[in-house]
């Protein structure tokens, strides 16, 4: 990672676009099964977070991780963000900041 650039904050519909790349994704947790974390992004899409010996303890949780492929991220550390969060307006955000507005957000350049 490039502590020069800022860490894109993704949705599902941006992932494609990073596969190889560290990005920051929030969502709710569905399930959790052995190293496998099944989120739902704020889209309403799933993603899976493979997230080695981590435990997510609350519904919502913000993950920094590697994009392996268009619907997983290796996870490298999250936060969690307890039971309350707005998807829908996250959703809204990520809409602005990786569309209209992404120059106020990221470099020229970037991505």
């Amino acid at each position: 990672m490039n502590v020069d650039q800022p860490t894109p904050r993704v949705g599902f519909p941006q992932l494609k676009n990073y596969i190889g790349k560290t990005v920051i994704f929030v969502g709710k947790v569905e399930t959790l099964q052995g190293q496998q974390v099944q989120m739902s992004a704020p889209d309403g899409s799933r993603v899976t977070i493979q997230a080695g010996n981590s435990t997510f303890d609350t519904q919502f949780a913000e993950v920094t991780g590697t994009v392996v492929d268009p619907m997983t991220i290796r996870e490298e550390s999250h936060v969690e963000f307890g039971e309350k969060f707005d998807l829908n307006l996250y959703n809204e955000f990520l809409k602005l900041s990786n569309g209209q507005y992404a120059e106020l957000f990221y470099p020229a350049g970037f991505a």
